[in-house]
């Protein structure tokens, strides 16, 4: 035989066998099992890190916005909007909650804020609006027995990017995943009672009043969209 020439006679055409081809999928079954929670899992983190990166932004530059109204109204009569807008309505029908809570949605206010905290934009180069953004102030209701300067500050807030994302809490200045409000509590664990009192602190006993910005408009009044806005966020949250 020539040197190059190949004796076909010491080769045997060989392939997988069913056994092996079995044992190969089995492999990559057991390889899918462990590596797919692990890669969905560092997905959600990331994206928890987005929308975490996103509620601070809108955090500071909403608590920015509200020391600008301070300078501008530090005497607001009690039962007044803090937000002076024809495009900002109360969050329950036409007439206002105990708490006199805002939708601010669709104002310059919620604009500004928007732009200040350089949220992301939808394709026609709009701001967009996140799922829930809210936060909670001392109350400006009648009742309210709150100081002025507490009327502008933030002391509690809620966000989701998204109707599927995992909602971010604000309080103590801190953001969590854990909702002070929720049912996963005893009452005696309670941040904020049931009636939107404060249970500890300086504002102990003392009322909040929310500001939602949402992007679905008027969703937050009760006899335009869903039938209940608060108990459809307890849902969301708990």
């Amino acid at each position: 035989m020539k040197k190059g020439n190949v004796n076909k006679d010491n080769y045997v055409n060989k392939g997988f066998t069913l056994v092996e081809l079995i044992v190969v999928l089995i492999i990559l079954a057991i390889l899918a099992a462990v590596l797919i929670p692990v890669l969905t899992g560092y997905i959600e983190q990331a994206r928890s890190k987005k929308d975490l990166r996103n509620a601070k932004a809108l955090m500071e530059a909403t608590q920015a916005a509200f020391v600008e109204l301070y300078a501008q109204n530090p005497d607001v009569k009690l039962g007044d909007q803090l937000v002076p807008n024809n495009r900002s309505y109360f969050t329950n029908t036409t007439k206002p909650n105990n708490n006199y809570d805002q939708d601010v949605s669709e104002t310059d206010f919620a604009m500004n804020i928007l732009k200040l905290a350089d949220f992301p934009k939808d394709k026609n180069g709009n701001y967009d609006k996140p799922y829930i953004f809210m936060v909670a102030t001392g109350s400006n209701a009648p009742s309210s027995t709150v100081e002025p300067y507490e009327k502008f500050t933030i002391y509690y807030g809620m966000y989701m990017e998204t109707k599927n994302s995992k909602p971010w809490y604000y309080y103590n200045g801190e953001w969590t995943t854990l909702n002070p409000r929720s049912n996963n509590l005893n009452p005696k664990d309670y941040i904020i009672n049931k009636d939107n009192t404060f249970a500890s602190g300086p504002l102990k006993n003392k009322k909040l009043q929310y500001y939602v910005i949402v992007n679905t408009p008027k969703w937050t009044v009760c006899d335009t969209g869903a039938k209940n806005f608060w108990d459809n966020i307890k849902k969301l949250s708990d």
